[in-house]
C-alpha cells in the first residue's frame, strides 16, 4: 500500500476536472450536513450500518479505484493525474481510516473484525506501474503549474519507490510481503498490549490510597477463620482485595500516589515485563524493517524512513540527541541526588538507593510540598466540561470561530458517550467536523490519539471538501462523583490533541495528500506541542477554569504552583525523552554483525543516558507502541518540543490569546500541512533562529527550550544555536 495511504487522511476529487467521469455518490460522507436526521452509518457512511457493510464498502473503493486507474492509463493532462491520483487515495483513505477508528474504538466486536478485514483487503495499489509511470511523467514534464501539485508528483513518486515498485519482480514481491508482516506484526503488538496489561493484588485494601481506589477493581478472596459459634471448626470469609491492573495511565498513579513501597514495586514490576509474546513480535519486527531497508538499498530502517523529514539522516539525529544529553546531564543528575536525598530523609540511611518505583512518587511529594500542591483541588477547577469550553475558547479567540457541539445522525455514532463538533467561522461557514471519544472503557484504545476520517481537499474553486476527524481519550469517571474532572497533565494532553486535531481542520490543501497532519514525521507534533502551552497560562486558564461547585475562578496563586511544580524535574523528564529516542534509533539503526538482544540494548542505554537503574527482568519496550507507529522517529517529539518552545517566545508569549496571533498561525502555518516545506513554514512564521542546518540536515534551534528549562548556561548557549 502506498505510504501516504497509510498516513491516515484521506480526500476527494476536484470536480470540474473529471465530470463527467467521477461520481461522488459513494465516498462523500453524510458528516458535513449538521441537519440530517436520517439514518446512516458510522462517521456518515451509509455503508456502515452494520459489519458486513465494511465488505460493501472496500468493494466499492476497489471498483472505484479501478475506474480511476483506466483513466489515468490514457495518460491525460499531469494536473489529471495528479487530482486522479488524490482521488484515489481519498478512496482508499476513506476505508482504512474509517476501519481504523472502528477498529480501536468500537465496542461491538463484529464491527471490530469486519474493520480488520477490510484494513487487510485493501491493500493492492503499491505494485501498479500505471499509476507509477504516471507519476513519473507528471513529475518530469514539467506542465504542473503550482508548488504543491509538483511536491505532490515528487511526494507520490517517492512513496511508490519506498513501496519499491521499481524493483525486479522479485525483491518487489519481497518488499510487499515484509510490509505486510510488519502491518500484521504491528496490529499483533497492539493487541497484546490490550489484552495483557498484566496486574496484582494487594491485600488488605488498606494499602491503597483513597485516592486511587477508584482506578482499580475490587475483588474479594476467601479466607479461613475460627468459627465463633464452635471453636476449633473453621469457616470461609471473604477478604477485599484491589487488583491493580498494569496499564501504563493507572500504573502511574500508583506510583505517583501510593505510599507503601512494596505495592508500587509489584506494579512497577509487572507493568514493566508485559505482555511476554511481544519479546518475539519485536524481534520479527526490527528483523522484517531491517531486511526492507536493505533490499531498498539503505543501511538502517531508520536511514529508509528519513528520506523526506527534516533531519535527512539517523547520523544527523543521533548527533542532536547526544548533543541533547550531554547538555542536559548535569542538571538531572542534581535531580536525582535531590529525588534520593529525600527518600533517605523519609526511610532512614537504610535506603540507599533511589529505584524505578520510587521516582513518580517522591517527586510528587517533592512537587506537593513545595508548592502546598492537593491533586484534589487542583481538578476541582478542571472540570471536563469547562475543560471543553477552553477549547472553545480557544478557537474563538484565536481564529474567530465557533466550536460548538452538533447533532448526529443515527446510527453515525459508535458509542452514547461520542459527542460531534463543528469548527463554524461567521464569514467561511463550516471549516470542519471532530468527533470526542473522552471516557476509558473495556476493549478501547488505551491512550489518547487522533484519528482521521476525512481529510480536507480542493474540489472546485467555490468548493472544498471539509476534514473530518476523532480525537481519543481515555478519562476515568469518579465513582463518587458524577463531574469528571481533569489532573493538570490531562487538561495538557487535551490541548496537544486539539492542537493536532487545529493542524487537521484548519488546513486548506489543494491534495489531502499534504491535509493537516500529513507533513515530515519530525515536524508533526510542533502544533500539538505548541497548545500545551495554552494549558499552563493563567491568562487563557482565568477565562475557562472554574470551580466545578462555587464556579471560583482559577487562583493565579494556583496556576504558578502548577508551572513551578511542573518545571522542578525538567531536566531528568527530558533525559528520559533522550533516552527514548536513543533506543529508538538504536532499535531501527545499523544492526551489528553480531546481533544483541533488545533487551541488552535498552539496558545499556540506559545506563548511559539515564540516572534510572535498570531492573532485570522488567522491559519497557514491549509495550512502548510509539517505536512502531514513529519506528525510527519518536525524536520528533524532542524536534518538536524545540520548535514549539521558539514559537510561543517569539509569536504567542505576550498576547497568547490575540487575533493576531491566531492569524499568523493559522496563514503562516496550520493552512499548509505539509505543503511546503516545514523549515520554509518555520523561519516564515518567526524567523531566523528556529532552525539550524547541520551536516546535510536540520535540526531545533534549543535555545528557547533550554532557557525555558532554565537549563542554559554559558557552556550551552554556544551549542543551542
Amino acid at each position: 500500500m502506498w505510504s501516504f495511504i497509510k498516513n491516515r487522511e484521506p480526500n476527494i476529487h476536484m470536480k470540474r476536472l473529471f465530470e463527467p467521469f467521477l461520481s461522488y455518490r459513494h465516498f462523500r460522507t453524510r458528516a458535513v450536513d449538521r441537519q440530517n436526521t436520517s439514518s446512516t452509518g458510522l462517521y456518515g457512511f451509509d455503508h456502515l450500518k452494520s459489519p458486513k457493510g465494511f465488505q460493501r464498502f472496500v468493494d466499492e473503493a476497489i471498483e472505484r479505484s479501478s475506474e480511476l486507474i483506466d483513466y489515468i492509463s490514457g495518460m491525460p493532462s499531469s494536473a489529471e493525474i495528479i487530482r486522479a491520483m488524490d482521488e484515489i487515495s481519498d478512496t482508499v483513505c476513506s476505508v482504512v481510516d474509517s476501519a481504523e477508528l472502528c477498529r480501536q474504538t468500537h465496542p461491538a466486536r463484529g464491527f471490530v473484525e469486519e474493520a480488520n478485514k477490510a484494513s487487510m483487503k485493501i491493500n493492492f495499489l503499491n505494485t501498479n506501474h500505471t499509476l507509477y509511470n504516471a507519476v513519473k511523467k507528471a513529475e518530469q514534464d514539467g506542465h504542473l503549474l503550482t508548488e504543491e501539485a509538483r511536491r505532490a508528483a515528487l511526494h507520490l513518486r517517492i512513496d511508490f519507490e519506498k513501496g519499491g515498485i521499481h524493483l525486479p519482480s522479485g525483491k518487489l514481491d519481497r518488499v510487499n510481503q515484509l510490509n505486510m508482516d510488519a502491518h500484521k506484526l504491528c496490529r499483533e503488538y497492539g493487541e497484546n498490549i490490550i489484552n495483557d496489561p498484566g496486574y496484582v493484588d494487594i491485600f488488605p485494601a488498606s494499602r491503597i490510597p483513597r485516592q486511587i481506589q477508584h482506578l482499580l477493581k475490587p475483588i474479594y478472596r476467601l479466607t479461613s477463620g475460627v468459627s465463633k459459634e464452635s471453636l476449633g471448626s473453621y469457616e470461609d470469609e471473604q477478604e477485599e482485595v484491589f487488583r491493580i491492573m498494569t496499564e501504563p495511565r493507572t500504573l502511574f498513579s500508583v506510583l505517583q500516589l501510593t505510599p507503601d513501597e512494596q505495592v508500587r514495586k509489584m506494579a512497577y514490576l509487572k507493568g514493566n515485563s508485559v505482555p511476554h509474546a511481544n519479546h518475539e513480535v519485536l524481534d520479527k519486527l526490527i528483523n522484517s524493517r531491517h531486511e526492507l531497508a536493505q533490499i531498498m538499498g539503505c543501511k538502517s530502517y531508520a536511514e529508509f524512513v528519513m528520506q523526506l523529514n527534516m533531519a535527512s539522516s539517523p547520523e544527523v539525529v543521533v548527533s542532536f540527541l547526544l548533543e541533547m544529553s550531554n547538555m542536559v546531564k548535569e542538571k538531572a543528575d542534581e535531580e536525582f541526588n535531590t529525588i534520593r536525598n529525600l527518600k533517605r530523609d523519609v526511610c532512614g540511611q537504610r535506603c540507599v538507593d533511589l529505584e524505578p518505583w520510587d521516582e513518580a512518587y517522591y517527586t510528587t511529594m517533592m512537587k506537593s510540598s513545595a508548592y502546598s500542591l492537593d491533586s484534589a483541588v487542583v481538578a476541582s477547577y478542571f472540570s471536563l466540561p469547562q475543560c471543553i469550553e477552553g477549547l472553545k475558547l480557544l478557537v474563538k479567540s484565536l481564529f474567530g470561530a465557533r466550536f460548538d457541539s452538533v447533532p448526529m445522525a443515527p446510527g453515525e455514532s459508535w458509542h452514547p458517550d461520542v459527542l460531534k463538533m463543528c469548527i463554524h467561522h461567521p464569514e467561511e461557514g463550516d471549516l470542519g467536523f471532530l468527533y470526542l471519544d473522552l471516557f476509558s472503557r473495556k476493549g478501547k484504545y488505551p491512550g489518547c490519539a487522533t484519528f482521521a476520517i476525512k481529510g480536507g481537499r480542493k474540489i472546485s474553486e467555490t468548493e472544498y471538501q471539509l476534514p473530518v476527524m476523532a480525537l481519543v481519550f481515555n478519562f476515568s469517571r469518579s465513582h463518587d462523583s458524577s463531574i469528571v474532572r481533569l489532573n493538570h497533565g490531562e487538561l495538557e494532553t487535551l490541548f496537544h490533541e486539539f492542537g493536532h486535531a487545529l493542524h487537521a481542520l484548519l488546513s486548506r490543501t489543494d491534495y489531502q495528500h499534504f491535509a493537516g497532519t500529513r507533513v515530515a514525521l519530525d515536524f508533526a507534533e510542533t502544533p500539538s506541542n505548541l497548545f500545551e502551552y495554552y494549558a499552563r497560562d493563567y491568562r487563557v486558564l482565568k477565562k475557562f477554569a472554574r470551580h466545578y461547585s462555587t464556579g471560583e475562578v482559577i487562583p493565579e496563586k494556583l496556576v504558578k504552583s502548577l508551572n513551578g511544580a511542573r518545571d522542578m524535574f525538567a531536566a531528568t523528564e527530558l533525559q528520559r525523552q533522550i533516552f527514548y529516542s536513543l533506543v529508538d534509533q538504536t532499535l531501527f539503526g545499523e544492526q551489528l554483525s553480531v546481533p544483541r538482544d533488545t533487551n541488552s540494548i535498552v539496558a545499556h542505554l540506559k545506563r548511559q543516558h539515564s540516572n534510572e537503574k535498570h531492573v532485570e527482568g522488567t522491559h519497557m519496550h514491549i509495550r512502548f507502541s510509539h517505536f512502531l507507529t514513529y519506528g525510527a522517529g519518536y525524536y520528533s517529539y524532542l524536534y518538536a518540543k524545540c520548535f514549539a518552545a521558539t514559537i510561543w517566545k517569539k509569536l504567542c508569549q505576550e498576547d497568547p490569546l490575540s487575533p493576531t496571533t491566531g492569524t499568523l498561525l493559522r496563514t503562516k502555518l496550520l493552512q499548509y500541512g505539509g505543503a511546503k516545506e516545514p523549515a520554509d513554514l518555520l523561519t516564515d512564521l518567526v524567523g531566523d533562529g528556529i532552525i539550524r542546518y547541520h551536516n546535510g540536515g536540520i535540526v531545533p534551534d534549543v535555545t528557547s527550550c533550554l532557557e525555558e528549562m532554565k537549563l542554559l548556561d554559558d557552556k550551552n548557549r554556544h551549542i543551542g544555536k
